[in-house]
């Protein structure tokens, strides 16, 4: 009963701490950006004020629209809030951890993109077409690469649950080492493509909440891809299941960090290499889809070696 306690505690305040923390880190990502480029930059509360503004707002839908543009943002935010909730911050042993199976997170994630795809051809304007045209070419292609590296990560560490990989991963037991290698560099690609392509906005239609909640939806959704990458790769300081109060304090200060090393790579990356372009991210898509097939190809060649 205790332990079902912690678990349930550990879970309410990962939860916090992620939304607490995705519109903190947008205005950090601001921030640096234009410090980079030599401008001031804007405060690094802007985007939490905006998302008050907003809320203040009634949302106006356009005459044409149906229920699907009214339900859309909620949609997409519950699939993508439910998929944060399944990846590990700071400790192991949440009370959902049992349902952190990676099959999982990549449906949920999905889910989160075709809600707001569906929400912004509802309509029928030619802006939202476009951008959901766009979103969709890229699913095409991060879609069924998420899936093969989620099956490479699982052929390596013997379950599709991540509370198991990342204890794996802890213990130095994900082997073999090229296709973890392998499989590191293919999501970090992946979640390149997703935070620093210029998507387009799919929530052009919206106003009010509703924009708010597609807003925060998009900086939810980067929280998420930071917290894989750092759980399934980058496990270092995180609390184990049964950690007390001292171990969550170490967890809770490693997570930050890794937090603030993530934004500060992927703002000096945008600045090395450049935002990738609407033409030229199918082929980073693409490349980030043979790295999960060649770990999933060294993963099973390992294991049959075994």
């Amino acid at each position: 009963m205790l332990a079902a306690l912690v678990a349930l505690i550990a879970l309410l305040v990962h939860l916090s701490l992620v939304l607490l923390a995705a519109p903190l880190l947008a205005g950090v990502v601001a921030w640096i950006d234009a410090r980079l480029a030599g401008r001031a930059g804007p405060p690094l509360l802007d985007p939490l004020r905006e998302l008050i503004r907003l809320t203040r707002k009634a949302p106006a839908l356009p005459e044409n629209a149906s229920a699907i543009l009214a339900i859309a943002p909620a949609l997409s935010f519950a699939a993508t809030l439910s998929a944060a909730a399944l990846v590990p911050s700071f400790t192991l042993g949440m009370a959902l951890s049992p349902l952190a199976d990676g099959l999982v997170l990549a449906s949920l994630l999905t889910i989160g993109r075709v809600a707001a795809c569906l929400g912004a051809l509802d309509i029928g304007a030619a802006a939202s077409g476009r951008a959901a045209e766009h979103s969709n070419a890229i699913a095409i292609l991060a879609e069924p690469a998420l899936l093969l590296l989620v099956f490479s990560v699982a052929l390596m560490g013997g379950s599709f649950n991540l509370d198991h990989i990342v204890v794996q991963q802890r213990e130095g037991l994900l082997q073999p080492a090229a296709a973890s290698a392998v499989a590191l560099t293919c999501l970090v690609s992946l979640a390149f493509a997703e935070l620093a392509a210029s998507a387009p906005d799919l929530a052009g239609d919206l106003s009010g909440i509703d924009l708010a909640v597609a807003r925060f939806t998009a900086w939810l959704r980067r929280i998420v891809w930071i917290n894989l990458v750092g759980a399934l790769f980058l496990p270092i300081g995180m609390a184990g299941p049964e950690g007390d109060g001292i171990e969550w304090a170490i967890g809770l200060l490693a997570w930050l960090l890794k937090l603030a090393a993530a934004t500060i790579c992927l703002s000096l990356a945008q600045i090395v290499l450049g935002r990738p372009s609407r033409q030229s991210l199918p082929n980073l898509l693409g490349v980030a889809a043979l790295l999960a097939l060649l770990a999933t190809l060294i993963a099973l060649s390992g294991a049959g070696a075994a």
